[in-house]
């Protein structure tokens, strides 16, 4: 379409519509001839609304496009705030339940604690029972002690009564009363040999006198031998003479004291007899004795106490069926028993 400038004026003669119409003076212009391009104006102002109509269109779906990114980060950052959240309900459960491993942890170390502390506490007084009784059994030693001293000063004031509190009774071995393996060898019948010309076999002797602990006789039975020869195995001590034969182990019987060549003591015959280590041999004096007051057994070796402390003897202990005794066991074995001056 061609416009000519000089017969057109578009400042003040021509002004389109708003609505994109033309106003009466260019219609005038093509009626006077002025302007032939009718069909070609029309054609232009069917584009510039089809162009305005596109615009608003792409202006639309730029808005709707806009929007829908609008929508889609927002849709984003719902969804990140989402994930936020369930991540952090995920970490608080997660906390939760490591504070609850740590609760049951804690919890298990704490009950361990108190119940090693209930073991220690029921050890403390299992410990105080046991203090409460040791000092009530230490009280009664005390005790004891205490009135054989007094009993002891009492008799040393008596000369008379302090040569009866320790009394070597005047005895010897009975040679009717000893086995035939056993041979009494001197004049005052206080050394026993082992005749015999083999081994093994334990025999035994018996002293003619009893034991007698009461109150017309001492409080302290006591006598020693002395070991001349020993090949094997010995035993001497206390024994009931009328229940015990003269060959095999007296020992082992009821009604026997006695303590073993090898450090075994032997109570009234009972069980396997007590290791106390207090050996003796060849040079060797060993004594066997009893306290009629505390019916403590006392046990020496070459002069010297030996511990003897819970080593009682019976109630029965004392009267006229109780002897000294020696058994020996192997050809050659010797002993020298001194039952006092």
């Amino acid at each position: 379409m061609s416009i000519s400038t000089n017969s057109i004026n578009c400042g003040d003669d021509f002004t389109p519509a708003e609505n994109g119409e033309v106003n009466g003076d260019a219609i005038n212009l093509v009626n006077d001839g002025q302007f032939d391009g009718n069909s070609e104006l029309i054609s232009d102002k069917q584009q510039l609304k089809e162009f305005r109509e596109k615009f608003a269109k792409m202006e639309m779906e730029l808005k709707m496009a806009k929007l829908e990114l609008e929508n889609k980060a927002l849709e984003q950052k719902l969804k990140h705030q989402e994930m936020m959240v369930e991540q952090k309900t995920l970490k608080e459960k997660v906390d939760k339940i490591e504070q609850k491993k740590e609760k049951n942890a804690v919890d298990e170390k704490l009950s361990q604690l108190q119940n090693e502390q209930k073991k220690i506490l029921e050890k403390i007084s299992v410990l105080e029972k046991q203090q409460k009784e040791q000092t009530k059994a230490t009280s009664k030693m005390q005790n004891d002690q205490k009135k054989i001293l007094e009993r002891i000063s009492a008799l040393e004031q008596e000369p008379k009564q302090r040569k009866a509190f320790l009394n070597f009774r005047q005895n010897f071995w009975d040679a009717n009363v000893r086995h035939n393996n056993l041979k009494i060898i001197d004049i005052k019948s206080l050394i026993v040999h082992y005749k015999r010309n083999f081994s093994g076999y334990c025999s035994s002797v018996f002293a003619k006198h009893p034991i007698l602990l009461d109150n017309n006789s001492s409080d302290i039975f006591y006598y020693e031998i002395s070991i001349g020869n020993k090949e094997n195995w010995m035993s001497f001590g206390f024994a009931v003479k009328q229940q015990n034969k003269l060959d095999g182990t007296i020992r082992t019987r009821k009604g026997t004291y006695a303590i073993d060549s090898d450090g075994k003591i032997w109570i009234n015959g009972e069980g396997k007899g007590i290791n106390v280590e207090y050996s003796y041999g060849v040079g060797d004096i060993v004594g066997i004795g009893v306290n009629s007051v505390i019916r403590q057994i006392i046990f020496t070796k070459n002069g010297k106490r030996l511990d003897s402390s819970g080593l009682l003897v019976a109630s029965s202990f004392g009267d006229d069926s109780f002897h000294p005794f020696v058994s020996l066991h192997d050809s050659g074995d010797k002993i020298e028993a001194n039952f006092g001056p």
